[in-house]
């Protein structure tokens, strides 16, 4: 998905629809999913992603796990998306020690954020011709 400022601030400020410790980060690297986890970073020409994963060093023998950063080393009101597949992936913000969820994906066109606790605003991801 390409975020851009206005899309960026909604997730800044969104309400959010729970907050946990930690963010459920994927675990496992395999090259048709391409899991992640990504900043994502303001700059004056958009919004672009730094990732904070790394697939390990490929071993012939066993799969591959997901490296992560420390998560709770970043600052407040950081916000982060954790990509689980093409089609299923969250973003989350740092809040005062834990993370809250303000959007979700099960569609790749479609982002669910969570304006208003629970009740999502939905967001048309479909590009314009």
């Amino acid at each position: 998905m390409t975020i851009d400022e206005a899309t960026y601030l909604i997730l800044r400020s969104a309400s959010g629809a729970f907050s946990c410790k930690y963010p459920p980060v994927p675990r496992n690297w395999n090259p048709v999913d391409r899991p992640h986890v990504a900043m994502l970073l303001p700059d004056i020409a958009g919004i672009f992603s730094v990732f904070l994963s790394n697939p390990e060093d490929a071993d012939s023998n066993s799969r591959q796990s997901l490296e992560v950063s420390d998560l709770n080393r970043l600052p407040a009101k950081t916000v982060i998306e954790i990509r689980h597949s093409n089609s299923q992936y969250a973003y989350y913000r740092r809040d005062n020690g834990s993370w809250t969820k303000v959007a979700e994906a099960s569609d790749p066109f479609v982002v669910e954020v969570f304006s208003h606790g629970y009740a999502p605003i939905i967001m048309n991801m479909i590009p314009q011709i």
